[in-house]
């Protein structure tokens, strides 16, 4: 990732004016998260060592980053809106070494923000492999390492902003997919029923779960665009300052 010190100077400058933004433009954003979300991604998202940390071969060069810092913000965000609506996801433990369950969870939410079906049924199978699992193993893991392809990482975003540690978790196993969807299952299976309710009234496919999932996809992309004209003022102040330095005004 490269970055002229302009650039950095300005983006890092954009995160301190989410800071100091008094109110909010864009309804349902949170200004102090976005703030603490768009300084972590600035750093994260340009920095190559950030990838390397996973081993990952992506080619994300940009003349500015700002696509993939927007990116992080999005998944970054949409996360915390998770964690938010479902507090007692943070202490829900890991289905594999590495890979927190609410993670999962906000991936499939993410992934799946229209429409999820099978979920309930798969879980109810209790087997990972079977066929009513089909769609939640293509939704829930690669199928091969995201270390090795591209465009496959591009699907799976969520995991590469959110949890480093999980892109790890995910290319170790043998068999991702199943592997992963079964570690899901028997995650699930230890919350008490209150938590399990609280998961599927996220991730079922009744309108109340679907209208929540869009939500969450709305508020996130209103934090982008929260983003886009903090850092578009920031720019513009910028531009001015440098023009009246230039005339001597």
């Amino acid at each position: 990732m490269k970055l002229t010190v302009k650039t950095l100077i300005t983006l890092v400058v954009a995160g301190s004016a989410l800071l100091l933004t008094p109110t909010k433009s864009h309804a349902q954003v949170n200004m102090t998260t976005l703030a603490e979300v768009a300084k972590s991604c600035q750093k994260d998202a340009v920095s190559r060592r950030y990838y390397q940390q996973m081993l990952l071969r992506l080619s994300r060069e940009s003349s500015t980053g700002n696509a993939f810092i927007e990116l992080c913000i999005r998944e970054r965000y949409h996360f915390s809106l998770v964690l938010e609506q479902f507090p007692g996801l943070s202490s829900g433990g890991e289905i594999i070494r590495g890979y927190p369950g609410s993670v999962v969870v906000g991936l499939l939410a993410a992934r799946y923000k229209y429409g999820l079906r099978g979920l309930l049924d798969c879980l109810i199978s209790e087997d990972a492999s079977s066929d009513v699992c089909s769609s939640t193993r293509y939704t829930i893991a690669a199928g091969v390492k995201l270390r090795c392809c591209s465009d496959t990482s591009w699907d799976f975003d969520y995991l590469i902003y959110v949890c480093p540690s999980c892109v790890v978790a995910h290319d170790e196993v043998s068999g991702s997919q199943t592997v992963i969807l079964r570690a899901f299952m028997k995650w699930f299976l230890t919350l008490d029923k209150s938590e399990r309710r609280q998961v599927m009234s996220l991730l079922g496919d009744e309108d109340n779960a679907r209208n929540l999932r869009r939500n969450l996809s709305q508020q996130s992309n209103a934090a982008i665009a929260e983003y886009r004209e903090a850092r578009a003022r920031v720019e513009q102040q910028e531009r001015e300052r440098r023009r009246q330095e230039l005339l001597g005004l």
